[in-house]
């Protein structure tokens, strides 16, 4: 049902979007799909990027964006031997591989998207960098793309409502469907049970994980973890991925530094598994997969509730916090919280509920169901907190 999986990138590595299509592939591989990688390898395109540049800038048109234009994706899309076009072909990109690319060849495509292109383009979004011209020329490709996509399926509500809103798709072709954690969890795995309270008799560990440190929230963390301190709290910050060297000597940072999920898996399970709280204030963030990893962990979730962040953090197993909000608040909600021993309790045991609801296997099963039934019946949705089995899906 799903024979092929497509990004910009190797999608059979772990290492292409976060490991997301690969993760995504193995499930559907594992739930009987063909699901054969698409393997592009972008760094063969870097001579011709460079030239496509210096054409751009003489012709005063503005550098960056060759991952839109029709050369990179013409060459990209020579690089798929044909076989690997048939059937039903699943992009996890807005504009590779082109719609009427894939219908010429006789495949049908869908798309899985964290965000439109077009949410990205607005003021103050993801792309300013890109000349307005090649925002131009990128949103209306995803437009024509969409158009002829057999299903347009969102990670998350906001992106469902931008593809309706911001590039036509019918409502009737839209969905969505949370994705699952990049982790695989051991056999036999014990949910994490560190002893004494935290905050108190010994340090309450907020975590984060993120290369983007300054979008995700690392330093409002950090004030958080001071506010904290300054109301009687034991606290410190984990981070794991990118941290410049001056915030990295901030005092309460553990830095763990970059761990790679592809080669260090067990590594990152227990980076994730030490903390009691993980947590994303994010400005922008079109999913936060960071916040699925730490509940499959079984460790309760925070941010804010903004874009895809909203989607992630059940009710049930974490704190919502709406954007804006102080880090004197935060701080002073996450003591109350933590002071009460038995409401700490619930929260742990929630989130060790949603760990088998947040994986790659239920995402496919859900997508399975939404292309021979044409609706998900019982989708997983955290922000309705659990749903009334726990465990699987009852559809």
């Amino acid at each position: 049902m799903i024979d092929a999986i497509a990004a910009t990138g190797d999608t059979g590595c772990v290492n292409c979007w976060s490991g997301i299509p690969f993760h995504f592939g193995e499930a559907a591989r594992l739930g009987g799909h063909r699901a054969t990688p698409w393997r592009v390898d972008i760094a063969r395109f870097a001579s011709a990027r460079r030239w496509w540049n210096l054409g751009r800038l003489t012709r005063g048109r503005g550098a960056r964006g060759y991952q839109y234009s029709p050369s990179f994706l013409e060459r990209a899309e020579a690089a798929i031997p044909a076989p690997h076009w048939a059937g039903r072909v699943l992009t996890f990109n807005q504009h590779f591989p082109r719609v009427r690319s894939v219908a010429e060849r006789g495949g049908r495509l869908v798309h899985y998207i964290d965000a439109t292109f077009a949410s990205l383009a607005t003021t103050g979004g993801m792309v300013d960098n890109l000349p307005a011209r090649t925002r131009e020329e990128a949103s209306a490709l995803e437009r024509a793309n969409f158009t002829g996509s057999e299903w347009v399926v969102a990670m998350a509500r906001w992106t469902a409502d931008s593809a309706v809103r911001d590039c036509g798709v019918p409502r009737t072709r839209v969905a969505t469907i949370l994705p699952g954690a990049n982790l695989t969890l051991p056999p036999g795995y014990d949910f994490p049970a560190e002893p004494g309270r935290a905050g108190w008799n010994r340090p309450l560990v907020l975590g984060f994980v993120g290369k983007d440190w300054k979008r995700k929230g690392l330093p409002f963390l950090l004030g958080v973890r001071t506010e904290l301190e300054r109301l009687g709290v034991n606290a410190v910050v984990r981070s794991a991925g990118h941290c410049p060297p001056e915030l990295a000597r901030t005092r309460g940072l553990e830095y763990a530094g970059f761990i790679d999920k592809g080669r260090e898996p067990a590594r990152f399970g227990e980076f994730l598994a030490s903390c009691d709280l993980g947590c994303l204030f994010s400005e922008r963030e079109p999913l936060g997969i960071s916040t699925l990893e730490f509940l499959h962990a079984g460790v309760p979730v925070t941010g804010f509730m903004v874009e895809g962040i909203a989607d992630t953090v059940p009710p049930d197993a974490g704190f919502r916090f709406e954007p804006g909000t102080s880090a004197e608040i935060v701080a002073a909600t996450l003591r109350d919280a933590f002071r009460d021993e038995d409401r700490v309790g619930r929260i742990r045991a929630a989130a060790r509920a949603w760990s088998p609801l947040v994986t790659w296997d239920r995402c496919v099963a859900e997508w399975r169901e939404l292309l021979t039934a044409g609706r998900v019946h019982r989708p997983v949705q955290p922000w309705l907190g659990l749903p009334p089995k726990t465990g699987g899906l009852d559809s």
